[in-house]
C-alpha cells in the first residue's frame, strides 16, 4: 500500500478519491474501527488526482448564502411525515425533482443493513433512500453516477452529509444547472462496526436476523423518538428498543465513543453551508408548529434552494421563522463534537466483546468525576433554597 496524502484522523471517507482516479486504483476499504479509508493499490500512476480532489473540498468557493432563508414545515400528506425522520420534507423535494423525470441521490439500507449511496428514478423508489440512517454510508461510486445523469442533462437531487456534499462539488469540477443539492445538520458519522456489533447481539437475543432498522420510529411521539428504534425480524415479529435500552442511539447521544475521529474536528460546520437547502429536526419550535408528529427545519441557501423549494411547498404546510432561532435546539450547526481518546480501545475491544459490555466499560463515568458531579449537584440545589 502506498503512503497516503492524508492522516487517517482527519480523512471523511467521502470516497471521492476513489471516483476520480482514472486507474481505479484506489478502494474504500474498513480499518479496524469500521471506517472506511481509501486503500491505493498497485494501478496507481502517481497522477496525484486523489490529493488533489481532497484538498478542493475545503477549497471551493462557496457563495452560498450567509443567512439562509429558515422555514419550519411539514408534508400535508401524514404517511409520509410517519415514515419520515422529522417533517418529511426532505420527500416532497424529491418528488418535485422526480415529476421532471430527474433523479435523486440517497443513502439506503443493504441487505446486510449497513448504508451505502444509491441513485432512485421514480417515486415507488423513493422509501429506500427516506430516514436518517446515523450510520456512515458507503460512497459506492455515487460520484461519477450523478456526473453520468447530469452530462445526459437530467434534473438531479444529491442528498449527503456535508462533507459528502463537498466532495461532490470537488468531484465535479465545475456548477450544473441542473443539479440541485441537500445536506443536514450532522453530529457524526458512525463506525458501521459499532452499529453491526449491535445488531449482532440483539439478533443472538431474539435468535432471527434484523431484516429492516427504523431509527427514530415516531409511534409514541416525535420527541421521544431520538432514543426509539425499532427493529423488524425475519420470522416476522419486531421489536422497539427506546430510552437507555436503546444501546446504540443512548451510547451515540451520550458518549460520542463510534464517532468517526474527523468529526471531532470538521470543517464543513456553520456557514455558508454546503447545500443548496439543508434539513434538520426543528428541536424547541414552539407549541403551534410543534404536534409531536415531525417538524422540519428547512434552510435556503441558494437561488437553486429557493427554486426547489418552491416547487414543493404547494404539499408542505410552512412558516418563516428567523435564522437565529435554530441554534438552541441545533449546536451541531455549529459546533464539532468531542470524540474521547478510548473510542479506538472501545471499537477494537468489539472484537472479542459484545456491544452492550463494550459500551458500559468505556462510556462509564470514573469515580472522581462522579464524585464531582455529586458535589455540584448538592452545591446547586443549596444555592436554589438559599
Amino acid at each position: 500500500m502506498k503512503q497516503m496524502w492524508i492522516e487517517a484522523n482527519r480523512c471523511t471517507g467521502c470516497g471521492a478519491c476513489a471516483d476520480i482516479c482514472p486507474q481505479k486504483a484506489i478502494t474504500m476499504e474498513q480499518d479496524e474501527c469500521g471506517f472506511i479509508h481509501p486503500n491505493i493499490g498497485i494501478r496507481c500512476v502517481d497522477c496525484h488526482l486523489c490529493e488533489k480532489i481532497c484538498l478542493k473540498r475545503e477549497e471551493r468557493e462557496n457563495t452560498h448564502y450567509m443567512v439562509p432563508i429558515t422555514y419550519a414545515a411539514w408534508s400535508k400528506d401524514s404517511d409520509i411525515r410517519f415514515c419520515s425522520t422529522s417533517g418529511g420534507v426532505f420527500s416532497e423535494l424529491a418528488f418535485a425533482v422526480l415529476h421532471r423525470s430527474g433523479e435523486v441521490a440517497g443513502a439506503q439500507y443493504r441487505a446486510d443493513n449497513l448504508v451505502e449511496h444509491i441513485i432512485i428514478k421514480s417515486e415507488k423508489e423513493l422509501y429506500k433512500i427516506r430516514q436518517s440512517k446515523y450510520i456512515q454510508s458507503h460512497p459506492n461510486g455515487i460520484y461519477l453516477a450523478v456526473k453520468k445523469s447530469l452530462v445526459e442533462g437530467k434534473p438531479v437531487l444529491f442528498c449527503g452529509a456535508p462533507c459528502q456534499v463537498a466532495a461532490l462539488y470537488a468531484y465535479l469540477g465545475k456548477e450544473y444547472d441542473n443539479l440541485t443539492t441537500v445536506d443536514f445538520i450532522c453530529r457524526g458519522m458512525n463506525s458501521p462496526k459499532a452499529y453491526s456489533c449491535w445488531l449482532k447481539e440483539i439478533e443472538r437475543m431474539e435468535n432471527s436476523r434484523v431484516t429492516r432498522v427504523w431509527f427514530k420510529y415516531k409511534e409514541g411521539g416525535w420527541k421521544s423518538s431520538p432514543r426509539r428504534t425499532r427493529l423488524d425480524f425475519e420470522d416476522g415479529h419486531s421489536v422497539i428498543k427506546s430510552g437507555t435500552d436503546n444501546l446504540f442511539m443512548n451510547g451515540y447521544l451520550t458518549s460520542n465513543l463510534y464517532i468517526r475521529p474527523s468529526c471531532g474536528h470538521c470543517s464543513f460546520k456553520g456557514v455558508p453551508r454546503q447545500g443548496d437547502l439543508t434539513i434538520a429536526d426543528f428541536w424547541g419550535i414552539e407549541e403551534s408548529l410543534d404536534d409531536d408528529k415531525g417538524t422540519s427545519l428547512v434552510l435556503i441557501n441558494s437561488d437553486k434552494g429557493v427554486e426547489l423549494f418552491n416547487s414543493a411547498n404547494r404539499s408542505l404546510i410552512y412558516q418563516k421563522r428567523e435564522f437565529d432561532e435554530i441554534f438552541e435546539g441545533n449546536v451541531c450547526f455549529t459546533d464539532s463534537v468531542s470524540v474521547p481518546v478510548k473510542s479506538y480501545d472501545f471499537l477494537c475491544s468489539l472484537d472479542t466483546m459484545p456491544f452492550s459490555i463494550a459500551l458500559k466499560k468505556y462510556s462509564s463515568i470514573p469515580l472522581h468525576k462522579k464524585i464531582l458531579k455529586k458535589i455540584k449537584r448538592i452545591m446547586g440545589s443549596r444555592s436554589i433554597k438559599n
